[in-house]
């Protein structure tokens, strides 16, 4: 919250916070329960009807999927960013192999498609694949009441 938030009223009392620190803890609760989400965007893909519908799945899912995966390199980098291309570069820095549909969520994320095949790669392969890297890197989010 440190790094992220804007004064709405009154004055900015950022200088007076304690330095931010992205640690694997920020890491997991804020991104660290991808796996539960996927089972409902494979029924949401599915269930896609319109062109429209499945714009809206890319734009969503992309700019998630980006996020996802520049929080599990963001305590190893030790910083933060709210810029999607800048968060697949950097993710991208750690994973090369992963990098280029990385950057591409990113794109779409800014620019979506309606190809359902996006939706599809996206809860059959990238979405597994870095939910079990987050797990094995940064463990499951704390379940809540």
């Amino acid at each position: 919250m440190a790094c992220l938030c804007t004064p709405l009223l009154g004055d900015d009392l950022a200088e007076y916070l304690p330095r931010y620190r992205p640690d694997s803890l920020l890491a997991r609760e804020t991104n660290g329960d991808l796996a539960l989400l996927l089972p409902n965007w494979r029924e949401r893909v599915e269930a896609a009807d319109s062109d429209d519908t499945r714009r809206r799945m890319v734009r969503f899912m992309s700019r998630h999927l980006v996020r996802t995966a520049f929080t599990l390199v963001m305590p190893r980098w030790n910083g933060w960013t709210s810029n999607l291309a800048e968060m697949a570069e950097i993710f991208a820095a750690y994973y090369p192999e992963r990098a280029d549909q990385v950057r591409r969520a990113a794109v779409l994320g800014h620019a979506p498609t309606a190809d359902t095949a996006v939706l599809r790669t996206y809860v059959d392969d990238l979405g597994p694949w870095l939910a079990d890297e987050y797990t094995r890197v940064h463990g499951t989010k704390t379940p809540r009441p």
